[in-house]
């Protein structure tokens, strides 16, 4: 007995008995297979089976877009064979000879390899249903969508009852229940697991497994899975492993985007292209940990009354110029970021050894915010923009803390309560340090000491000292390089000595 088994992008498969004699194909709903398809002509084509001789011939009735058997357009009268594709649009038909009924219901079993020859070869069988499914799976853009329209396309294709995907990272589940062997199997060896009316197809990327596709049909009288079947789902499943990976990848680059935006809001773009590497290394942002960090603190003197003076409106705009450029002169400096309000936090931390020290890039950016600052035209006559600035550095925690998607740099401890105390009195336009930044920089700049203040918490004082803007002198700075270089290398005659017992 010869059959044709109909396959269609937008319809389940249906099996047809050739009759002896002349089968009219079209779209005309009056013909013998009815071909619901819109480059098929109302009469497209017949065929002919002669029962006596079995000679089966098909002619082309100069239809407006042909018809194709083994992919070669024809033309008259063409004779078919056993396993022959004939297609006409979008629809392929299969010509098979089923010489035993029983045998051939019976359908395939067994375990099949998942080579790289049984996907080309699934893939150049079904090129048609392919570029349907691949179109439609090409607009999903994340797994559940992808695996909600595969199994429906699947369902729809193959003409199945049951279609499950399921993901690799229940597989563990699945081999500790044990209850269905052909999925276990297939987990396990990565291959085709076959039965009349259940396959597995595992869904491979690399040679990594990705998810598997279980089908099943338990419909009363259905037909079994066959060769071309299991072609069909290895090539469903190869198409799966595409889309897999491309919505993993723009996952992926998602992430790298987010996480990116999310650094810009601190970091300089040189700093946030490192950080963002190693945070696909690790997978993580560099949590809270002591560290030495140096702390700058500057914000606008008396920000309401100056802001009432001269308006909401102009005061916006004054205070984003003003954010804008220190963002900028912290960034060029290697600092991190943090805006409050009408200041900004700065931090400072050891970098590359031939960068500056922290203290002393803290300081070049305070001294360029105060030269900003008295050079800026102000918003209204006698309205001048007045800031304070403070810096200071010792132990303190620093890092990212929340979530990847709504991280927040932040340093913990004293050191940024003592710097906002010391930068309420570093008015008007002036800087101050603490006595650790003092030590590091006063062989680079003018300091000296302006007061002290009382910490709650601290039992003795807190020595303040004063930035000056005026330049260092070319032979006093020679003066002090040269005495830091001695007293540097009396630390080390000294710590030799003291090794040596001397």
């Amino acid at each position: 007995m010869w059959f044709l088994t109909i396959t269609n992008p937008k319809s389940e498969p249906m099996q047809i008995k050739l009759t002896p004699g002349k089968m009219s194909i079209g779209r005309n709903v009056t013909s013998d297979i009815v071909v619901n398809d819109v480059a098929a002509s109302r009469r497209h084509a017949e065929i002919y089976f002669d029962p006596l001789t079995e000679i089966i011939k098909i002619n082309d009735l100069k239809s407006s877009n042909g018809t194709y058997v083994n992919r070669q357009k024809i033309s008259g009268y063409y004779r078919l064979q056993n396993g022959d594709v004939i297609r006409i649009g979008q629809t392929v038909m299969h010509l098979t000879n089923i010489t035993n009924q029983t045998v051939d219901q019976m359908g395939i079993s067994g375990t099949h390899l998942f080579t790289r020859e049984l996907v080309l070869e699934a893939v150049d069988e079904h090129p048609i249903l392919l570029y349907e499914i691949t179109e439609k799976l090409n607009t999903v853009v994340n797994i559940n969508s992808a695996i909600t329209l595969v199994t429906d396309l699947t369902k729809k294709a193959m003409g199945v009852d049951i279609c499950e995907i399921i993901l690799a990272s229940d597989f563990s589940r699945i081999i500790m229940e044990g209850k269905d062997n052909v999925k276990v199997r297939t987990i396990r060896n990565s291959s085709v697991e076959a039965s009349p009316l259940a396959l597995c197809v595992p869904v491979i990327s690399n040679e990594k497994p990705l998810a598997l596709i279980y089908l099943e049909k338990n419909r009363p009288g259905v037909v079994p899975f066959d060769e071309r079947d299991m072609q069909l789902a290895v090539a469903i499943s190869h198409q799966t492993a595409l889309t897999m990976v491309r919505i993993e990848l723009l996952e992926k680059i998602r992430k790298e985007g987010q996480v990116k935006k999310l650094l810009l809001r601190f970091v300089s773009p040189i700093e946030a292209e490192v950080l963002l590497e190693d945070y696909l290394k690790t997978g993580n942002l560099p949590k809270l940990a002591e560290k030495k960090v140096t702390v700058l603190f500057v914000e606008i003197a008396d920000a309401a009354a100056f802001a009432e003076r001269l308006g909401l409106e102009k005061y916006t705009s004054v205070l984003n110029t003003f954010n804008q450029y220190v963002m900028q002169a912290v960034f060029k400096k290697g600092g991190i970021l943090k805006f409050l309000g009408n200041g900004i936090l700065a931090f400072f931390m050891e970098t590359r050894k031939d960068e500056p020290v922290p203290e002393e890039r803290a300081v070049s950016v305070a001294r360029e915010i105060i030269e900003f600052v008295k050079k800026a035209a102000p918003p209204e006559p006698d309205q001048k923009l007045l800031v304070g600035v403070a810096i200071n550095s010792g132990k303190a925690m620093a890092g990212y803390v929340g979530t990847q998607e709504r991280a927040e740099f932040t340093v913990l401890g004293n050191l940024i309560k003592m710097t906002c105390r010391m930068q309420e009195q570093a008015l008007p336009n002036r800087i101050f340090v603490g006595a650790s930044t003092e030590e590091t920089i006063h062989n680079k700049y003018l300091v000296q000491k302006a007061g002290s203040m009382t910490m709650m918490g601290c039992e003795q004082p807190i020595q303040i000292y004063e930035v000056s803007l005026a330049k260092i002198s070319p032979f006093v700075q020679m003066e002090n390089d040269m005495s830091a270089a001695f007293k540097a290398v009396a630390e080390k005659l000294k710590a030799r000595g003291n090794r040596e017992g001397l």
